[in-house]
């Protein structure tokens, strides 16, 4: 895979980093779907992701009109979620933000980091569950 093949544009960045609108993926080895989402501009930001599916099955909140508009997605094919990952110096605390999941149009190559509101959903869900 090509690195251009595997990058993708956030218009407005990621909270904590909206000057940086470049990022690319790249497969994690493991029993996880987990990909490293590293900055083209600053090599020096990486942030680890997993799939918030596989750790939450019952995850599920709707995609809303504008964000489906500004990501130009017209099918769920063009779709995928990520979670953001955060690891402590105790791994096992480690957590999964599920209240601002990453939305990526893979044909587009385009992404956006939401904000959930209205719901219930934690910045910082166990990633090991109990």
């Amino acid at each position: 895979m090509s690195i251009e093949s595997n990058v993708y544009h956030f218009e407005y960045g990621i909270p904590g980093f909206e000057h940086l609108h470049q990022f690319a993926f790249y497969e994690v080895e493991g029993e996880l779907p987990m990909r490293l989402m590293k900055s083209v501009e600053d090599e020096e930001i990486s942030l680890l992701i997993v799939s918030p599916f596989f750790i939450y099955p019952e995850y599920e909140w709707e995609l809303s009109e504008s964000s489906k508009q500004e990501l130009c997605i017209h099918s769920e094919a063009d779709v995928e979620i990520w979670s953001i990952i955060t690891i402590p110096s105790e791994p096992l605390q480690a957590t999964i933000n599920l209240m601002a999941p990453l939305v990526l149009n893979i044909n587009k190559k385009i992404g956006k980091q939401l904000i959930l509101h209205d719901n219930h959903f934690s910045s910082r869900a166990p990633l090991i569950r109990a």
